[in-house]
């Protein structure tokens, strides 16, 4: 018998061959299981995100290969990137033309001179299902009106790192967790990012930002985890309160929100959001999404379009667990465990989902909780502070069952929790809404067009301009801000001679050309810059998809 076969016969080998077979059996019936969730708009496979742990990393070897570390996961994850453009302009500052169009308004802001006044984001993005899933911050897609409700931008664009560029659709958003689903038809799967365990990186761990900081896409910075758990009620009302966030001094610029911060692995394992800074600009303290965090918000929102949070039912003492109040409820020690180690959330009362003092409505206390148990852990997690349960609780969807421990008088208990839905803040923003005898009624937001006006060049211009050999004479009256005919480079008075090599020989004829086309389809424009003061006209080509 030889040697590999004398080792597969004994006890280790058939240990190994079995280990040998759950892998394999979990490479294959994963992809199965994890592709039955629909997208709630387009009724579409779309597979929910996991979190993968991996202790591998590309520089294991020492100090030496870090270089060629950092090189292998910048090309590997390159792929994934996405630069995100957004740009709206206001309702408030629109007003009706009369021109020959396609039917755009024009968008002129009248509060400022007549100039018209938009509104825009850059940021980036990963692509992290191949069916053209992208996750990013909300605040690069969504701007804030004068009440302060979110609204989404008029046109989102999203860049692949190839260059091509597609109009993305918005699945879901979510302001409090600051994170929104866009989705783009490629016509094709596109490389997709694997998500690494958030909780299993250690400070000190080399990590990577890629984003688009003030526009330059594809840029890579280097740095460690700096700390974990940064709670987010420290930086005000822009941060998460949910979510505890990771801190990097890898270098965070404007135009890297909603871009990825990468481990050593090659996986996404945080969104970059927010940094602290005086001087504007990065200063090593930048701030990420976990993705413990971010996969639940993700996985919600292509479920259902909206996030909906855990509600546990109690209220908390906001004073700091003393070393006398740990004595006191019993919970003093020096546990391994986490169970009796000093701290923990003192429960002082029990509240339902109105937020009325009721034990027996309370999530917690239908469970068996009462007022001045100290709870210490939630689903496995160590729970030190209120912030600690809050997160714990406000990543957790509604439904779910969480294995809570708690120390009452010096004795241990354990609950099952069922969670209620937190409605809390819709309560507290409909109450600080101000009110006014007018109901305020936003205009409908009109799908972004190609916003261009234009009319018959006359016999004096083709004249003027020594046109009498063009076969296409069409003349831009106007063109809106921000419309799709604005980001072609078309402006007032040039001249529009033919769409993918079909003369425009008039008005009519162009709207045909273009009104013929499908959606999703290229306009190719050749275009006349009539010369000034006896100058030659200058050409140029151009083109927009029809929307």
């Amino acid at each position: 018998m030889s040697g590999i076969a004398r080792f597969l016969s004994s006890g280790k080998g058939l240990t190994f061959m079995a280990l040998v077979s759950m892998l394999v059996l979990g490479i294959v019936l994963g992809p199965i299981v994890s592709d039955r969730v629909f997208s709630f708009q387009e009724m579409q496979p779309a597979a929910l995100l996991e979190a993968i742990k991996n202790t591998g990393s590309l520089s294991d070897q020492g100090p030496a290969s870090l270089s060629e570390g950092f090189r292998q996961v910048a090309k590997s994850f390159e792929p994934f990137v996405v630069n995100v453009s957004s740009r709206s302009i206001p309702p408030q500052v629109r007003r009706s033309r009369s021109q020959r169009s396609f039917g755009f308004d024009d968008l002129m802001d009248q509060l400022h001179g007549g100039q018209a006044r938009q509104v825009t984001s850059l940021g980036s993005g990963t692509i992290v299902d191949p069916k053209g899933f992208i996750v990013t911050n909300s605040h690069v897609v969504t701007w804030n009106d004068q009440r302060g409700n979110a609204n989404v931008h008029d046109r989102i664009e999203v860049t692949l790192n190839s260059g091509e560029r597609f109009n993305a659709k918005m699945i879901g958003y979510d302001t409090q967790a600051d994170i929104a689903v866009l989705k783009i038809d490629a016509g094709r799967e596109l490389a997709a990012a694997e998500i690494g365990d958030t909780p299993s990186m250690q400070i000190g761990d080399w990590v990577l930002a890629i984003g688009s900081p003030f526009g330059l896409e594809q840029t890579v910075t280097a740095g460690i985890v700096s700390a974990k758990g940064r709670h987010g009620d420290r930086f005000g009302s822009g941060a998460n309160l949910f979510g505890d966030y990771i801190q990097t001094d890898a270098a965070i610029n404007p135009g890297n929100s909603g871009g990825p911060l990468v481990n050593m692995q090659g996986q996404l394992i945080g969104i970059n959001t927010f940094i602290t800074t005086r001087s504007g600009g990065s200063q090593g303290i930048g701030f990420s999404i976990p993705s413990n965090v971010f996969v639940n918000a993700y996985n919600q929102l292509v479920s259902t379009g909206r996030i909906e949070r855990g509600w546990i039912g109690i209220s908390m003492n906001v004073f700091p667990m003393t070393p006398e109040i740990a004595e006191f409820f019993g919970v003093d020690g020096e546990d391994p465990q986490g169970i009796k180690d000093g701290d923990g959330v003192l429960v002082t009362d029990l509240i339902n989902e109105d937020s009325e003092s009721s034990q027996q409505e309370s999530p917690a206390g239908r469970a068996g909780i009462r007022i001045e148990d100290v709870i210490v852990q939630i689903g496995g997690r160590e729970i030190e502070s209120p912030f600690d349960l809050r997160s714990a609780v406000g990543t957790t969807a509604p439904g779910e069952t969480l294995k809570v421990v708690a120390v009452r008088k010096g004795e241990v208990k354990e609950f099952d929790v069922t969670l209620a839905r937190r409605t809390i803040d819709e309560r507290q923003a409909r109450s600080n809404r101000p009110l006014s005898f007018e109901e305020y009624q936003p205009e409908p937001q009109e799908p972004k067009e190609i916003g261009l006006a234009f009319m018959d060049l006359s016999a004096n211009q083709i004249a003027r301009h020594n046109l009498e050999d063009e076969a296409g004479k069409v003349l831009i009256t106007d063109v809106t801000v921000g419309s799709l005919a604005y980001d072609a480079g078309l402006g007032r008075g040039q001249i529009i001679t033919s769409v993918n090599g079909q003369a425009a020989t008039g008005a009519d004829a162009f709207k045909r050309l273009v009104s013929g086309l499908n959606s999703g389809q290229a306009a190719v424009l050749r275009v006349i810059v009539p010369g000034q003061n006896g100058q030659p006209n200058n050409i140029f080509y151009t083109s927009f998809v029809k929307p």
